[in-house]
């Protein structure tokens, strides 16, 4: 597992001072781009290095209990599944550490970026991926945020 850090802006909510809902997506973008980077891919380097990209194709969140502006967030990462041409990451946030307020889930499809075609994930990728799997219990804990 892999935790990303972050907190709940006033520019996150709504006019109720509640979490506006797409904003949950937001939290579990950065958290992806925060596990990309902890492994030495980053986002902007991506199509440069490997020429391919990880197009999102499903997403799915539960919104299990209101968040304000300062809740301070925990989003926890799991590779759910690693095929041969897409990964699926599901999401855990917890506020304060302990309580769990939502969860989502992304599907990402590898697509090589000259022809924008499925392609195989390469194995380095799909080996430093593969610890987050829920077998491979070994947190992987970033400060960011």
């Amino acid at each position: 597992m892999f935790i990303a850090k972050n907190k709940v802006r006033m520019n996150d909510t709504d006019m109720a001072g509640i979490l506006y809902f797409a904003n949950q997506f937001r939290f579990v973008h950065d958290a992806l781009e925060d596990i990309f980077e902890a492994e030495g891919y980053r986002f902007d380097n991506l199509v440069n290095t490997l020429g391919m990209v990880f197009v999102i194709v499903h997403v799915e969140a539960d919104y299990l209990q209101p968040l304000k502006v300062g809740d301070l967030l925990d989003v926890h990462v799991e590779v759910e599944k690693i095929g041969s041409t897409s990964i699926t990451f599901a999401y855990n946030i917890f506020r304060n550490g302990t309580e769990l307020v939502g969860t989502a889930k992304t599907v990402h499809v590898c697509v090589q970026t000259g022809t924008k075609t499925k392609v195989n994930i390469n194995e380095d990728f799909r080996n430093k991926f593969l610890k987050y799997t829920p077998s491979n219990n070994n947190p992987h804990k970033n400060n960011l945020g």
